[in-house]
């Protein structure tokens, strides 16, 4: 079997790089453009043009080149790219949100400007490593696969890498630095005297600059974790002191008064716990945990209740007890998994449900569907309650996600009613939906028609387009 090269190295490092630059590229966008299908269409769609557009340029060097020297000339250029990445990303950002009033066209603008030079230079590097890994024509097959092997497994360990650990110790921003490191370092493997002192000056300041350098300001504080980019707000709110969390640009998913009682500030949060209060249940399910703000509010109310909060991400736990005054109560216990595993899987039955699952303002797919439904009402006791948060409305362009997500939730054994928030237009607004057998209607509320259509299946349920369409209101 061939050693393992110094061509092969840098194909791996090129590789790792490419794919963690990708992961990265999504969480930039999020905070302010958001992290929809739409973003990732974007993200990936112009990476992979920058790349093909990349592959050919860089044949074309080798083929009329052929030097060595040129590859340390990519790999700099390379970090170069990623630097400018690192640095001018909010800028950019800022004006793409300015620039476009549809997200997908912020989103595209935003991968146009920050990601297309990194990738479109890593590209080039690949051909050229096989032009110079080759040595005869008898032996140019196996010379070829071995660095498209390499790259290959270099991309398999950089996504594995970046999603299941850097995401989760470090930032997005520590993550451009580090490869930021290793474009530079392999750099090093290629003619290492060749234009020495000049080599080293470059390699200085790159690694200079990628020193991680905080963005976090006393108003607003950033979070990569694994599942999602977060963002810590400071308010003055009545002269209370509040943080707030947000995970996209269009909406608040928590909000907390970090000095004094644990007060809820939302009108939705406010009715989810008076409905729950007034069943005075033995047990409640909360999907959906956010900054806890909810379960804490009911635990103290009803502490004789058990109360379950199921929230993917373990990372808010110590968020919330960070930045939200929370503080674990003993009759609340958090089951860190996805809401539908859950669901699919536990075997307990709760007198209370409520939801309130978003990633920014959508409910993912995975949650408005028939099939999710159905498993929700074996979940709530036969008497029980649910209890849904629903951003959507009930005329416009808002209406279709009002329809799919309450027909996913209605059962023929069950009564519906529905209250939105006056404060808010009916085409887009905060409603709570309550599910279940001859319910007393609360003050204010009104009966739930049967849906127009039928819910949607997790074989077609175009949460997405949906919500996006909700979005522009």
């Amino acid at each position: 079997m061939k050693r393992i090269g110094k061509l092969e190295i840098i194909a791996f490092v090129t590789g790792f790089a490419l794919l963690a630059f990708e992961l990265v590229a999504a969480r930039l966008l999020a905070p302010s453009i958001g992290s929809s299908t739409y973003v990732w269409t974007s993200v990936i769609g112009v990476i992979i043009a920058a790349l093909s557009l990349g592959y050919y340029m860089g044949g074309k060097l080798a083929d009329a080149r052929n030097a060595s020297s040129d590859v340390v000339m990519l790999l700099l250029a390379s970090a170069v790219a990623v630097v400018f990445t690192l640095l001018y990303y909010e800028s950019v950002l800022q004006w793409a949100v300015t620039a476009a009033s549809d997200a997908r066209m912020q989103a595209l603008l935003a991968s146009l400007i920050l990601f297309v030079p990194a990738s479109f230079v890593m590209g080039a590097i690949s051909p050229y490593l096989a032009k110079l890994n080759v040595r005869s024509l008898k032996t140019s097959g196996s010379a070829i696969a071995s660095l498209s092997a390499l790259n290959s497994i270099g991309g398999i360990a950089g996504t594995f890498v970046t999603g299941f650990l850097l995401f989760g110790y470090v930032g997005s921003r520590e993550t451009l630095s580090i490869l930021i490191v290793l474009l530079v370092a392999s750099s090093w493997l290629m003619v290492p005297r060749w234009r020495l002192w000049q080599r080293v000056g470059v390699s200085v300041v790159l690694l200079l600059v990628a020193i991680p350098s905080t963005s976090q300001t006393d108003d607003v504080i950033t979070y990569d974790t694994p599942s999602a980019t977060y963002q810590v707000h400071s308010y003055v709110i009545d002269g209370r002191l509040a943080s707030g969390l947000t995970t996209g640009p269009r909406g608040t998913q928590s909000l907390a008064f970090t000095n004094g009682p644990h007060d809820l500030y939302f009108w939705y949060t406010k009715q989810m716990a008076a409905r729950t209060i007034e069943q005075q249940p033995k047990s409640v399910l909360m999907l959906g945990g956010g900054a806890f703000t909810i379960p804490q509010y009911l635990a103290e109310k009803l502490p004789n209740t058990q109360i379950d909060v199921v929230e993917i991400d373990p990372a808010l736990e110590q968020i919330s007890i960070d930045h939200f005054n929370y503080m674990q109560p003993k009759n609340v216990q958090l089951y860190f998994e996805d809401a539908r595993s859950y669901i699919n899987n536990t075997n307990k039955r709760y007198d209370v449900v409520l939801i309130d699952v978003y990633g920014d303002t959508a409910i993912p797919f995975a949650l408005t569907t028939a099939e999710f439904g159905q498993r929700l009402h074996e979940v709530v006791q036969p008497d029980g309650l649910l209890v849904v948060n629903l951003v959507a409305g009930e005329t416009g362009v808002c209406k279709p996600a009002f329809d799919a997500v309450t027909a996913a939730y209605w059962q023929p054994s069950w009564d519906a009613v529905y209250v939105r928030d006056p404060s808010d237009p009916p085409e887009r607004a905060n409603y709570i939906v309550m599910y279940g057998k001859h319910i007393e209607t609360p003050a204010g509320y009104k009966p739930l028609p049967r849906p127009p259509q039928a819910a949607y299946t997790d074989n077609f349920a175009p949460t997405d387009r949906l919500y996006y369409q909700c979005d522009q209101v």
